[in-house]
């Protein structure tokens, strides 16, 4: 049913569970894991010129290569790949990479956000529960 998983993260602790749940069923399915993490870029001026990221490219590096090894420890095999969007663009980021790989599943974290945050700016996974054209699942 799936032979291709994506597990989108962040280096947030909802996305180790995201992890954890995408090593597992790779596992347990004999697939390969995709793993995909999006630098988020954006320019916003302020009085100081433009404000920095929130993570440098060295370290988004990192994030997928720690995921890499995560997963690797429990005999799955998984690609990494970084790539870069304005904070706005990363669910359409997601998707893009699911339809151009072929794709059968996403497996994201839950980020936690308020209700109330929530609905004021939304969250990747819940934009992309509503917006991916195959199943999300989303790991608590």
């Amino acid at each position: 049913m799936f032979e291709k998983l994506l597990v989108a993260i962040d280096g947030s602790p909802s996305s180790d569970a995201a992890i954890s749940v995408a090593g597992h069923l790779a596992g347990k399915l004999g697939v390969d894991l995709e793993i995909l993490h999006v630098h988020e870029h954006d320019a916003v001026p302020s009085k100081a010129g433009m404000s920095p990221d929130l993570e440098t490219p060295d370290e988004a590096r990192h994030i997928v290569a720690a995921a890499i090894d995560v997963v690797a420890a429990s005999g799955v095999h998984a690609h990494g790949h970084v790539l870069q969007a304005s904070t706005r663009d990363v669910p359409r980021k997601i998707i893009a990479f699911t339809v151009e790989h072929d794709i059968d599943l996403i497996i994201v974290g839950r980020r936690g956000l308020s209700g109330l945050t929530g609905m004021l700016v939304g969250s990747v996974s819940n934009k992309l529960i509503h917006a991916a054209p195959v199943p999300v699942m989303v790991a608590h």
